[in-house]
């Protein structure tokens, strides 16, 4: 009996060291903001028989107070004790654990003044220590019932009543592995809200071992009346202090191969890593029960005992398994009694060449996308994986997940997902070969069977940025780039890029439901220049290409010479003409006689795109590839960078813009977007973030809402084919779930969006072309005016849609053979233009259109004097726009119209004799109506939208809706089928 007394008072003392003690911070008079005070009686019942100490203020600033302790409580909901900040900010830098219960954590200081504790107002600035920059209350209102995240219903409570849950936005500055660990549940099982979230830090970050170790549960709601106290509530308590308190653990099964051959054997390692016990100097313990899973059946097992400093283990089954979807589960179960396990689950296929060879084949027809044939509105997401480890399709592979997110994406209405490899090339490519691995293809492979069981067609995308850089971390200006010395014009480059491309489309060539994008958002050619317009790289290849095309194009160096305003000595000869400077292309109000040469270099920049991409598909369709090739530009391709009007000539099957940054400007991304005869997608769309200046967000899931929704809707406007949302992830800013897991109010969203495009999609034939096309000013746009440009493309168009109610397609200045037989052409305030395409428009004159012309057109694309007016007839001269304020009079009316900013600066304008300011002239069948001012680039927009609806009464143009709004905020924008109208 004595040996066993010992013994049990021996098991005592070992527990207690290993658990420590709990401190609460407990404080009379101090506030709980966003949360019910939680009595003492019910915290001390829920660390009953462990080693707890209360502690106020005063004591938990001595270094005493926190010593040994493995976890500190806050119990005052958002309120925490600002004047303790410190001793609070240094046990958690140690790797302290937290447990706060209710409200938002660290989100109100509290501070002693006049013997009194006064709560300031909500701010993020010691949350952001956490990482946690804005919070809101989560929307509830169908929240049916509470569950435990899966695998981890080894928790004791079954109950929780919250009137409030708030989210926590997570940022991206400060690393740690955040998720929701208990979650609301609406009647079908979706996740509204997560009001008990986990957060651990496992990772070493730039501020060396802060925090390394340490784990925070967070009671992130509002609870009830009496909720703390109730059963349920110590229950809670007590359970989210006891996963606290285990510290920061890593566990994770990672699969050797997601894709097996028929008869090869599943191998899975297993990592296991408690952080805290590995900066205290402790082995690992526990222990791993590994289990492969057919549906609902335990096919074998094994154990993994927990040991050393850390936890690498394989594990093979010896099965033989048919073809299909497999899932191993992993459940770490601790030595300690009672104390909480972790779960983590994989899966892999046994390749399905059925399922990967069968399904629609996506295809093109005119305007708009097909399946198999039938009209098809593609709509939904871009998309890599939601698991915690593994966020892309080069890390260990998880066909669990992906399965489950197909599967879940299916019931929301997505039929479309864009994924492919963003900047980390170099661990998918041989380097012996350059081809990609068949790790990655397996994976690939195993994410296509995934989405093939759900009916969801997938577009995969090579490259981003640029094609040569294979890795692209941390920062811009830190690449590691492959072969060759330019990403477009090195031969040695896109060979290699080729042999990439080439290696993955030969294993998936014959995938129906498999697309291909060469580049995400491509920049031209600088690697480290990205997204602020074409910019030199200034290797020798490109001076060589450069100097290529400039002999092709202008002959002799007298010519180019003349059209740049140099001397031909000052050029040199053809193949040593230099490139432009960074300084070149950009509009200076004196000093530098090298901007004409932008408009060389950008022009320059898309052919040599535009031949990249032909080599590019040339190489895909070398297989026997039929599927279809595009490249994902973002807002560069109709701003200034590679621009889709121009490489959609290419062999491309559709065009893609991401409507990202211009929210002034959303119906003209799409409209800017479309090319004639070709689908255009909206393949990537959300809100970028925006900051207050006291760093408080101004968007997220509700205030950001309307923004996004009108985004997805415009992806079908104008004859747009769809659109994607950027992404099916977990993030607070960009993800369709939150940090937590849980699900954002968007997904309902996506849902009833993605039921319209599945019925629309019936109806959507080749659209009417509209009778007004709006000519682009290619010219401008490419020179160093470039911003004036857009300010006239999109002025035309809101100008067009929502004041004069009517709609338009587009023509670029150098697609001129597009534009096939409309009553109206608007060329919104050119300035400049090139020759070809001025004649090419006049022919349309001639056959019997009008054209709308306003400003300056007497010049061409290097800004030289060429009188085209005075040639057709017309007495009119261009000269300088020298008055802010100007009458416009016209047959319909009169406006004043006013030039701000630095636009009586640098304009110019035309003049009539007399100082008329509209005049009519024919041209064969067709009449020209001009107006000396540059319309679009005034800033009195009725004034535009009337001159325009005088226009088409003119012309007789049937509005293609009537409507007795005359709020031009409300936008209307039709798009005629045969069967149907879309508005």
């Amino acid at each position: 009996m004595r040996y066993f007394m010992r013994a049990c008072l021996f098991i005592l003392i070992a527990c207690s060291c290993l658990y420590g003690k709990v401190v609460v911070f407990m404080q009379e008079g101090f506030p709980a903001v966003d949360s019910r005070a939680v009595p003492q009686d019910a915290l001390r019942r829920a660390f009953d028989g462990q080693e707890m100490a209360f502690v106020n203020g005063e004591e938990l600033s001595k270094a005493r107070a926190l010593a040994g302790a493995d976890l500190l409580v806050l119990p005052y909901g958002s309120a925490f004790p600002a004047d303790d900040w410190r001793a609070i900010r240094e046990y958690l830098e140690g790797g302290g654990c937290l447990l706060n219960i209710g409200g938002r954590p660290f989100f109100v200081p509290v501070r002693k003044a006049n013997g009194k504790f006064e709560a300031g107002p909500p701010e993020n600035a010691y949350a952001r220590f956490l990482g946690f920059q804005h919070s809101y209350v989560a929307p509830q209102k169908d929240a049916a019932k509470f569950a435990w995240a899966e695998g981890y219903d080894f928790f004791h409570a079954t109950e929780l009543r919250a009137s409030k849950v708030f989210v926590l936005g997570h940022g991206w500055d400060v690393p740690s592995d955040y998720r929701g660990l208990g979650f609301l549940l609406n009647a079908r099982g979706e996740k509204v809200a997560a009001p008990v979230v986990a957060q651990d830090f496992s990772h070493l970050g730039e501020a060396g071992e802060a925090r390394l170790g340490a784990r925070g549960v967070y009671l992130n709601f509002e609870p009830e009346e009496g909720y703390w106290s109730s059963t349920e509530g110590v229950a809670l308590i007590r359970d989210a202090a006891a996963y606290a308190r285990q510290g920061a653990t890593q566990f994770s099964l990672a699969m050797r191969d997601t894709t097996l051959a028929p008869g090869e054997i599943p191998r899975v390692e297993v990592h296991f890593r408690n952080a805290r016990r590995q900066r205290l100097g402790q082995p690992q313990t526990g222990s791993v029960r590994v289990e492969l899973v057919a549906g609902e059946n335990v096919l074998a097992s094994a154990q993994v005992k927990c040991s050393a400093d850390t936890v690498t283990q394989e594990v093979a089954f010896q099965k033989t398994l048919s073809p299909g979807l497999y899932r191993i589960r992993g459940i770490y179960e601790s030595e300690e009694h009672g104390a909480p396990g972790e779960f983590y689950e994989t899966g892999f296929w046994v390749r399905d060449e059925s399922l990967l060879r069968s399904g629609p084949r996506l295809g093109v027809s005119n305007s708009y996308f097909t399946l198999d044939g039938a009209p098809f509105l593609p709509f939904g997401t871009n998309y890599f994986s939601t698991d915690r480890y593994s966020h892309d399709l080069i890390a260990p592979g998880n066909a669990a997940v992906w399965d489950r997110d197909f599967a879940e994406m299916e019931k929301h209405g997505v039929t479309f997902i864009r994924t492919g490899v963003w900047n980390n090339h170099i661990e998918i490519i041989d380097p012996v070969t350059g081809a990609a691995n068949e790790h990655f293809l397996g994976n690939l492979e195993a994410f296509l069977l995934s989405a093939g069981r759900h009916h969801i067609q997938v577009h995969f995308t090579f490259f981003a940025f640029d094609p040569q850089t294979i890795k692209r971390h941390p920062g811009e200006e830190s690449l590691l780039r492959g072969p060759g010395s330019n990403p477009y014009t090195d031969p040695v480059a896109i060979r290699a890029e080729q042999n990439y491309i080439l290696s993955v489309v030969r294993r998936f060539a014959d995938v129906p439901y498999l697309s291909w994008d060469l580049i995400n958002e491509p920049s031209f050619s600088n690697p480290q220049r990205l997204w602020i317009g074409n910019t030199p790289n200034n290797d020798p290849t490109e001076v060589a290409a450069w100097n290529r095309w400039l002999e092709e194009r202008y002959g002799s160096v007298e010519k180019l010479a003349e059209a740049w305003g140099a001397r031909p000595e000052e050029l040199g000869s053809f193949g040593n003409i230099a490139l432009p400077d960074p300084g070149d292309l950009r509009v200076t109000r004196y000093g530098n006689a090298r901007e004409a040469r932008a408009f060389d270099y950008n022009l320059f920049a898309q052919a040599m795109f535009g031949r990249w991409v032909e080599q590019m598909v040339a190489a895909i369709r070398s297989t026997g590839s039929r599927q279809l090739v595009t490249v994902g530009q973002d807002e560069g391709g109709v701003t200034d960078r590679v621009l889709g009007q121009f490489f959609g000539g290419t062999s491309i099957d559709f065009t893609v813009n991401h409507t990202y940054w211009r929210d002034d400007a959303l119906l003209w991304d799409s409209v800017a977007a479309k090319r004639p005869g070709k689908p255009n997608l909206i393949g990537e769309t959300g809100y970028q973030p925006v900051w207050r200046p006291d760093s408080q967000w101004r968007y997220d899931e509700l205030t950001g809402f309307g923004l996004l929704e009108r985004k997805l809707a415009l992806g079908f406007a104008a004859a747009n084919s769809g659109s994607l949302q950027w992404d099916w992830s977990e993030g607070d800013i960009f993800g369709i779930k939150r940090s937590d897991g849980s699900d954002k109010i968007w997904e309902n969203m996506l849902r009833e969006m993605g039921d319209f495009a599945r019925k629309a999609a019936t109806y959507a034939s080749e659209p009417r072309q509209p009778e007004v096309a709006i000519v682009l000013p290619q010219s401008l746009q490419l020179s160093v005016f470039n911003s004036l440009a857009l300010e006239a493309q999109q002025t035309c168009v809101r100008a067009l849609y929502q004041y004069a109610r009517a709609t338009a397609y587009v023509v670029g200045e150098y697609q001129t053979q597009l534009l096939g037989n409309p009553k109206l052409v608007i060329m919104p305030s050119p300035w400049v233009f090139d020759q070809k395409a001025w004649e090419a428009i006049l022919e349309k004159v001639r056959g019997g259109a009008t054209l709308l012309l306003s400003g300056a057109i007497d010049w061409d694309a290097h800004f030289h004097a060429t009188p085209r007016l005075r040639d057709l007839g017309m007495d009119a001269r261009s000269g300088l726009l020298s008055t802010r304020e100007n009458l416009l009079q016209w047959p319909g009316g009169k406006a004043w119209l006013s030039y701000s900013g630095e636009k009586t600066t640098f304009l110019e304008r035309g003049f009539l004799p007399g100082g008329q300011t509209f005049a009519t002239q024919s041209l064969g069948k067709g009449t020209i109506l001009y107006v000396p001012l540059p319309l679009e680039l005034n800033d009195n927009l009725k004034a535009i939208g009337n001159v325009y609806a005088d226009a088409l009464r003119r012309l007789g143009i049937n509005a293609a809706y009537t409507t007795d709004i005359d709020d031009p905020g409300v936008l209307i924008c039709p798009t005629e089928w045969k069967d149907a109208t879309l508005y």
